[in-house]
C-alpha cells in the first residue's frame, strides 16, 4: 500500500519549527472533543513520531499530520491526525496513514490501531472495529489517566501487519 505522491506536497518528519501549528491545531479539535489534548512537554517528547505533509514551497505550510506512537516493539497507534481547512477530501489523511502504516510494517511492528471519533475514514482504508479493552497497552497506559474514561465514545480499529 503505497503511499502515492500528491503534487505539490511534500511528505517528512516533523520538525522543532512545526511545533507549534501542531500544537495549535491539536488544541483547536481537543476544545471541540475531536482529539484528545496533548500539548507541552508531552508532544515535545513525541515530536519524533510526527509525520506532516507540507506545501513544496512552503515548508511552514502544513496540510496534514500524524504520529505513529509505539507501545511495543509489535504494537502502535497512530494518533493525532489532522488535515487543515481546506485541504480535505483530497486524500492527504488516506497518504499518511498508508505511510505511517508502512513505517510500522517496516520497523517489524504487528498491529497498528486507531481510537478515534471518525471511523468511517479507517475503515475505508481497511481498518477493522475491535473492543478498546482488546488494546490493554492502550487503556492501561492512556485510557487508564483520561478525564473521558468512564464516558469514552471513540471507537477502536486495527491494521494487522503480520
Amino acid at each position: 500500500m503505497p503511499s502515492a505522491p500528491l503534487p505539490g506536497i511534500r511528505l517528512r518528519p516533523a520538525s522543532e519549527g512545526d511545533l507549534p501549528l501542531i500544537e495549535d491545531r491539536i488544541r483547536f479539535w481537543a476544545q471541540r472533543n475531536i482529539l484528545l489534548p496533548l500539548d507541552g512537554p508531552a508532544l515535545r517528547t513525541m515530536l519524533p513520531d510526527f509525520r506532516v505533509l507540507a506545501l513544496a514551497d512552503d515548508a511552514r505550510c502544513l496540510v496534514a499530520f500524524g504520529a505513529l506512537r509505539r507501545y511495543s516493539p509489535h504494537l502502535a497507534e497512530i494518533r493525532s491526525l489532522v488535515v487543515s481547512d481546506g485541504h480535505q477530501r483530497r486524500g492527504h489523511a488516506r497518504r499518511l496513514v498508508t505511510h505511517l502504516l508502512e513505517e510500522a510494517r517496516q520497523e517489524g511492528l504487528r498491529r497498528v490501531f486507531v481510537l478515534t471519533r471518525t471511523p468511517d475514514l479507517f475503515e475505508r482504508l481497511g481498518f477493522s472495529r475491535v473492543a478498546r479493552q482488546s488494546l490493554p497497552e492502550k487503556v492501561f497506559v492512556d485510557c487508564s489517566t483520561c478525564s473521558r474514561r468512564e464516558s469514552c465514545d471513540e471507537i477502536a480499529l486495527v491494521w494487522d501487519l503480520a
